[in-house]
């Protein structure tokens, strides 16, 4: 399994592979972004694209969004979206989580966020030191 980061210049000729993929997740929003706003975001840098190769098979089997978010006293890496073909995480965990640290201390990344819609990750990362910081909920105004 190889992780790549994919250079803003590249968006358009990978995006057929990835965009199925893409959008699972953001099916599961509350529909903040369209799969076109994604596509912008990556392609104007204001996100970063990662791809899943599984190199055995030549194959793209995953891929995530990240932004870096400035705070004010701290920068982050917050992954976004992330969707893999069924059972393969396990394939692929342990290079994701080295190829992202490895970004971070590129980019003087303080932490890392990941914003899910299932608590999931929270099991699969807490050998790595990731914990559950803050739980967000979400209400739909238009429903009052």
């Amino acid at each position: 399994m190889r992780i790549y980061q994919v250079e803003a210049k590249h968006i358009d000729i990978i995006w057929t592979h990835v965009e199925e993929l893409l959008r699972k997740p953001l099916e599961k929003s509350i529909g903040e972004n369209t799969l076109e706003d994604i596509k912008g975001y990556l392609k104007s840098k204001v996100q970063q694209l990662w791809v899943i190769l599984d190199t055995e098979k030549n194959e793209i089997i995953g891929a995530c969004t990240t932004q870096i978010i400035h705070y004010a006293q701290k920068s982050n890496l917050r992954m976004e979206l992330a969707a893999t073909n069924n059972n393969t995480m396990d394939l692929w965990l342990e290079d994701w989580y080295k190829a992202t640290e490895d970004f971070c201390k590129k980019q003087n990344i303080d932490y890392v966020e990941i914003v899910a819609q299932r608590d999931g990750w929270i099991r699969l990362l807490k050998d790595k030191g990731y914990k559950k910081y803050y739980t967000v909920l979400v209400k739909d105004m238009k429903d009052d």
